[in-house]
């Protein structure tokens, strides 16, 4: 017998082939809560029938289904929209200076510290006062009259001894010649882009700073 009468004998044709199985689902789709609510109307008890609030209920179990999947898949797509904006916007700052939070402004070594102030009104005597981790003041600089608006300052490191200042952080206040101190904003330079993945936020590279978080940037000059 050959194998072609093998086949034959067997109910099977020479053509046929077996087809591979369906891959197994383990979540139930709007299609299959249709199919389960139909055979339960197709095959219930005529004597007790499925009452109008059960139908209801089961109908609004799947629209409330049906309309958190469309949701989730809106907000999906919205973030992603967000993230791919935010990204965009964040490689066009590569090489440009950006404003910070003044509270930790660097001193890198042989460089010079540079931060801005914004004035509210024109100062008479703008001064600039330095202070070290230990909360001294290492050193005041006078801008003398500075109008309002935006000012960019910078401080090499020099004490008044003529000495040089340690590199490193320093909490820098500006006094517009009212006695009161006014918040700094320090300044850095972006080197590239770190985009976000898996939802995660985009995050600048910036010399002598390291990672930081796009929306820690105050201002792009």
């Amino acid at each position: 017998m050959n194998a072609a009468d093998t086949l034959a004998a067997a109910g099977l044709r020479g053509s046929d082939t077996l087809a591979p199985p369906k891959e197994r689902r383990t979540v139930l789709n709007q299609e299959d809560f249709m199919s389960l609510l139909s055979a339960q109307l197709r095959f219930q008890d005529p004597s007790k029938p499925m009452e109008a609030n059960d139908m209801v209920a089961q109908m609004a179990q799947l629209s409330m289904v049906s309309g958190v999947s469309e949701l989730n898949t809106g907000i999906a797509d919205l973030s992603a929209s967000l993230n791919s904006s935010r990204a965009a916007q964040a490689t066009q700052l590569v090489g440009r200076d950006v404003l910070l939070d003044g509270e930790a402004t660097l001193l890198p070594l042989g460089g010079a510290l540079t931060g801005a102030v914004n004035l509210g009104a024109d100062a008479a005597d703008l001064k600039i006062s330095i202070y070290d981790s230990a909360g001294r003041l290492v050193r005041q600089v006078s801008l003398g009259h500075q109008p309002a608006g935006l000012v960019r300052f910078a401080w090499d490191g020099s004490l008044a001894n003529g000495a040089g200042a340690a590199p490193g952080y320093y909490r820098v206040y500006a006094d517009p010649g009212t006695g009161a101190a006014v918040p700094t904003l320090a300044a850095a330079r972006v080197d590239s882009v770190l985009l976000g993945a898996d939802g995660q936020a985009v995050q600048l590279v910036l010399e002598g700073y390291g990672v930081t978080d796009l929306g820690a940037v105050k201002q792009v000059m």
